[in-house]
């Protein structure tokens, strides 16, 4: 497990403690982070992004999550946010929403060539095909691995950095999936003590998955298929995040039962819900 996910971040294993923890929220790009802000701004929960190493170093600076004025902080940096945003009386619960790495890459690829609000905006992009922009212009490649283990996108990640990506996803992170958009809110909810009884949350959870199912920041683009050049190319040059999204796979099942026994956990006053591996 990495060093700054072990004394700084609430274990799975442990019920959650709303009034004693901070949620954060990793922020893949283009796999569901902006609808999560929506839904929590939704519910008036206080939201901080820090997506910035100096925002972050300000943050901490200022002593964020001490003074107890946020409730989730979404980053895109997990590992420096982790490490000084939180320390050991001050925990985080680490939660992500994960997506399968060559959609995540098909989908930025068209949404930069017409996001002009974006700083990554990048309209010359319309002129590329899709299977030539992986052999030149993109750079972004087995992003998650990168991510965990403090690599920049021109680092090459390692079986090593896999191999700790795992453990410390399975130890100390709350996964979510796109696909299951609604499943994954309700255990984020969960974790960060949300009644969805409660009048608010029931509306805003009514407002992105009930009837009608309001999507958020969603970009109509071609499909690139599995088995294609692009598909395969895509995969050959992110095969460890690819992995990593298998076993995350895995763990979304195996966390059902975890989550699950969370209510029941705070309601008897345990605090140890499953054993650490």
């Amino acid at each position: 497990i990495y060093p700054w996910a072990h004394g700084n971040l609430r274990p799975v294993a442990r019920a959650p403690e709303p009034e004693r923890e901070t949620a954060m929220f990793w922020h893949i790009p283009k796999s569901g982070g902006s609808t999560a802000k929506a839904i929590y701004r939704c519910m008036g929960k206080n939201i901080d992004i820090e997506s910035q190493p100096a925002s972050i170093l300000r943050a901490e600076k200022d002593g964020l999550v001490a003074s107890g004025k946020v409730d989730v902080i979404f980053s895109s940096f997990p590992n420096m946010a982790a490490e000084h945003l939180f320390d050991p009386v001050h925990k985080g619960r680490m939660l992500a929403m994960f997506r399968h790495p060559v959609d995540r890459l098909v989908s930025k690829f068209y949404y930069l060539q017409i996001a002009t609000w974006e700083k990554t905006y990048r309209p010359e992009w319309k002129n590329i095909d899709i299977l030539d922009w992986i052999k030149g212009a993109n750079m972004d490649n087995d992003h998650m691995v990168k991510k965990l283990a403090g690599k920049l996108q021109r680092d090459t990640a390692t079986e090593t950095d896999l191999q700790r990506a795992k453990t410390t996803i399975k130890r100390r992170f709350v996964v979510g999936l796109m696909q299951h958009m609604e499943e994954s809110t309700r255990r984020f909810n969960t974790v960060i003590g949300i009644d969805e009884e409660e009048k608010t949350a029931r509306r805003c959870m009514d407002r992105y998955f009930g009837k009608g199912d309001k999507k958020q920041n969603t970009n109509s683009h071609p499909k690139v298929e599995k088995g294609s050049p692009a598909w395969d190319l895509l995969a050959q040059k992110n095969s460890l995040d690819i992995r990593l999204y298998e076993y995350v796979l895995e763990l979304f099942e195996e966390q059902r039962d975890i989550v699950g026994s969370y209510a029941t956990a705070a309601a008897s006053g345990s605090e140890v819900v499953a054993e650490e591996e």
